[in-house]
């Protein structure tokens, strides 16, 4: 593994991640793209026309460095291998499954998916939780956070902790130090308040207020997606007394490194938390063990391959276009980001009443709904909220919340459609063009590819015109 150092370069936020997408999609024959930005590693996948070549480190301006290329069942199984933890620093990691889940739901945020990497990656999250069930090398606190818990938990006279940052790995320090018997409290930036979700136990101190507090605490955790350093060793010599132990859970780093220079302080880089532990002969044996389970998943893909080129090759009609009567009829959207957004903006123009169920909605969808024209249910999905549906859209960057969605609906008889998945779905959304009295709406095959999603949007927009 590349140094600390290194990596940090080329560590990226999401804006960067955006640009790479983009610039990805814009070289001759990528089909799609997805890149995975982590602690560990910055990876870029793509997917190629036939007899299309691109080197991948090529979008992130990096060409020159030093770096790895796969391709084929090769790529495949070092995919399925990083996302079951069997590749991260700490064996069998459990938080890297999520990131890799995450880096798929960017990607088609974004725009540069492709039903091949869809399926792609899809297939390869499926085999990463059959490695971790059936081969049972995750214990379940396999994570960053449980190493930087046992780090401090060694040091004896540690108690009070700050945890620096709120995103999923600072909750998770938080939650998980707490649990542990550490007094814990946790920066906030003040415009954040509101949307912040604060661990059981855990006080709150505002970030701007961080040096001030850094007395009381006995040791520092920071893990933010911040550019910047969240401590710096300028402001850390006017402190006193200093917390004894830093823990940078952060990539790039959060924390100077001219802070392990100053008098009686400690400072652990993520490559030190994470290699705390002696996980090499597991990790051999693991990777042998987890091969059948690779290749079987791997023959599955293949199926679905061959599936997709005859499907090509013989385009036979397997969905019939069907306007129905909308009056009154509940239409439930799960899910409140940007695609579940645009399905919503298309709901809108008929007459159905919209039920939108999502922790999280974007603005839009908020202010269709203090117009009064559909009702928004801040929490997590119930089964419940079935009931009265008539049609249902699963749109959270939740695989499994999106297949239970699915299973339901199926079960119930009720129509849905799986924004990740639309094979598990029974029908299409389709683009859909209005003039005057007339509706019509285009849908491709199923297959998503961009020629024919771009197809699609191209007869609609002619329809628009005329």
């Amino acid at each position: 593994m590349a140094s600390t150092a290194r990596r940090e370069c080329y560590a990226l936020p999401s804006a960067k991640k955006a640009e790479v997408l983009q610039r990805a999609l814009a070289s001759p024959g990528v089909m799609g793209a997805v890149v995975l930005s982590t602690c560990g590693r910055t990876e870029i996948y793509v997917s190629l026309a036939e007899g299309a070549y691109a080197d991948p480190f090529a979008f992130l301006d990096a060409q020159d460095e030093p770096h790895e290329t796969r391709s084929g069942d090769d790529c495949y199984f070092h995919l399925a291998r990083l996302a079951s933890g069997a590749l991260s620093s700490i064996f069998g990691e459990d938080q890297i499954l999520a990131q890799v889940k995450a880096a798929l739901v960017f990607a088609r945020e974004h725009g540069a998916l492709d039903s091949v990497l869809e399926v792609f990656f899809r297939q390869a999250v499926t085999a990463a939780k059959a490695v971790k069930t059936e081969l049972r090398f995750s214990r379940g606190d396999n994570n960053v956070a449980a190493a930087a818990r046992d780090i401090l938990k060694k040091e004896g006279d540690v108690k009070n902790v700050l945890v620096i940052g709120n995103g999923e790995i600072g909750r998770l320090a938080a939650e998980t130090l707490c649990a542990a018997g550490f007094g814990v409290a946790m920066t906030l930036r003040q415009y954040r308040h509101t949307d912040a979700v604060i661990p059981e136990g855990v006080e709150v101190i505002r970030y701007d207020d961080r040096y001030a507090r850094l007395p009381a605490f006995d040791a520092v955790v920071s893990a933010t997606s911040s550019p910047h350093c969240t401590i710096e060793a300028d402001i850390l010599r006017d402190v006193s007394p200093l917390p004894r132990v830093f823990l940078d859970l952060a990539m790039p780093r959060d924390i100077d490194p001219d802070v392990a220079r100053l008098p009686n302080v400690r400072v652990l880089d993520i490559d030190e938390v994470s290699g705390s532990g002696d996980h090499d002969a597991a990790r051999r044996e693991a990777l042998e063990a987890m091969r059948p389970i690779l290749e079987a998943s791997l023959a599955e893909l293949k199926r679905w391959d061959a599936g997709r080129e005859k499907l090509t090759e013989d385009p036979t009609r397997t969905h019939f276009p069907l306007f129905v009567d909308c009056g009154g009829k509940t239409a439930l959207v799960v899910g409140g980001g940007k695609i579940a957004a645009r399905r919503v903006r298309t709901l809108a123009g008929f007459t159905f009443d919209i039920t939108v169920v999502a922790p999280e909605i974007k603005d839009e969808i908020r202010q269709l709904a203090d117009s009064g024209r559909l009702e928004c249910r801040r929490r997590e999905f119930r089964e419940s909220d079935l009931d009265k549906a008539f049609l249902v859209l699963a749109a959270t960057n939740d695989r499994d919340v999106n297949h239970r969605i699915a299973r339901l609906a199926r079960e119930r008889g009720i129509f849905a459609s799986v924004v990740d998945c639309r094979e598990e779905g029974s029908f299409y959304f389709p683009a859909v063009a209005e003039s005057g009295r007339i509706t019509v709406g285009v849908c491709g095959d199923g297959t998503a590819h961009p020629e024919v999603v771009a197809a699609a949007k191209k007869i609609r927009e002619a329809l628009a015109d005329d």
